[in-house]
């Protein structure tokens, strides 16, 4: 079975090695039409019967017997009874209650006359007579205890019995009694059989493709070498390489009918194949984005000039920073062409967008912009490299 895997495995790598190939050099024909065929080896299996030896299960019947645990029903006569509970119920009542006001009575005024008396000094005396003297005294104060109304309620307990009526109260009490059972039980018993093998054979499938292939050039002087390549499902592969005198881009579409009759497979395979001048596709993106500008209602910067408006996508985002830190951004967008203006301008074209198509109004203030021109194409490019087609940049700009 090891030696028969490393032979299928063996011709599957032969039959990928010997792929058919057709090349073709493009030097300005309409179209071109030819057939790819090649044989495959498919690896299918049939089944054979063997002498063996099977196993089978053989019933039989054995009694086992041994306790287990059954329930029944006892029951008991409960009488009837009071339950009682203490419940609250909440009284209140309006009661008299005091507190104590007091004031101040007004201040009275106390005089007093002093005795004369003699004053000496330096041997010399003299008698100062008497004089009236006065002093304020506080006033008083004065309480008196001032009724008000006050209400006060309380939580007052009663005891609440309901009657429960007498009843038959019944438990599952287990116990043990011994059961004897007959059970089925199995034993194994080996006999000669015929056991199925599956056994791998190989057969020739053949895949043929009708290719048909429809030129477009818009360089009016394109050269290329494209080649062919008939892969095991039916589908073909196309490689192609540029041999223009000036750089050209070479597009692909392609489609594909199947047809699989026991494994033989046939297909027909449309190619419509372009060439595009490279220097002037890739112009938008080749040169620096320059002279953005915005106002309230518009913006608008230049970029190399545009050939194909179909292929150009725009992102434009316009943002600016408050004195408090917080980032507006009132418009954010990817465009396509039915989104702006071109307008060819010397050697670039100058791409305008209306905001106010979008309800934007921008105030007169310092706002950046900005911008990423991509391109993006239908079809395949098969002569360049899968890297991004964009340039970006970025303006600060204040609002005319």
């Amino acid at each position: 079975m090891k030696l028969i895997s490393i032979l299928a495995m063996l011709s599957f790598c032969l039959s990928v090695f010997s792929a058919p190939q057709e090349s073709i050099i493009y030097r300005g024909q309409e179209s071109d039409r030819f057939d790819l065929d090649m044989i495959k080896k498919v690896t299918l299996y049939r089944t054979e019967y063997r002498d063996s030896t099977c196993t089978r299960r053989i019933p039989y019947t054995e009694q086992e017997c041994g306790y287990e645990t059954r329930y029944r029903q006892e029951c008991h006569w409960q009488s009837g009874r009071n339950e009682c509970r203490t419940e609250y119920d909440t009284q209140c009542r309006t009661i008299t209650r005091y507190r104590r006001e007091c004031r101040r009575e007004p201040g009275r005024r106390v005089c007093r006359n002093t005795q004369p008396r003699q004053i000496c000094r330096n041997g010399r005396c003299r008698t100062e007579p008497s004089r009236r003297i006065c002093d304020t005294k506080p006033g008083r104060e004065v309480c008196r205890q001032v009724p008000y109304t006050d209400r006060e309620c309380t939580r007052e307990p009663r005891r609440v019995c309901n009657r429960i009526p007498g009843r038959n109260i019944c438990d599952q009490v287990p116990y043990q009694e011994y059961i004897c059972r007959d059970v089925t039980r199995y034993r194994s018993e080996t006999y000669a059989c015929k056991e199925p093998v599956q056994i791998p054979y190989q057969v020739e499938k053949n895949v043929r493709s009708q290719v048909s292939i429809n030129y477009n050039d818009q360089t009016k002087g394109a050269t290329a070498e494209l080649s062919f390549i008939l892969l095991e499902d039916g589908q073909v592969k196309v490689d192609a390489k540029d041999r223009s005198e000036e750089n050209t881009l070479i597009s692909v579409d392609r489609s594909f009918d199947f047809t699989n009759d026991d494994g033989n497979i046939e297909s027909k395979a449309q190619f419509d194949i372009g060439f595009l001048p490279k220097e002037k596709v890739l112009a938008p993106i080749k040169k620096p984005i320059t002279s953005g500008g915005l106002t309230k209602n518009s913006a608008w910067f230049s970029i190399g000039k545009v050939t194909r408006p179909e292929s150009i996508k725009v992102k434009i985002e316009i943002t600016r920073t408050t004195i408090f830190g917080n980032v507006r951004t009132p418009f954010n967008r990817i465009l396509t062409a039915g989104d702006f203006q071109l307008q060819n301008i010397n050697s670039g074209t100058k791409v305008y967008v209306d905001l106010s198509r979008f309800g934007i109004e921008l105030d007169d203030k310092k706002w950046r912009m900005n911008v990423e021109v991509s391109l993006e194409f239908e079809s395949d490019i098969i002569n360049m490299t899968r890297t991004p087609l964009k340039r970006s940049q970025s303006f600060e700009i204040r609002v005319d």
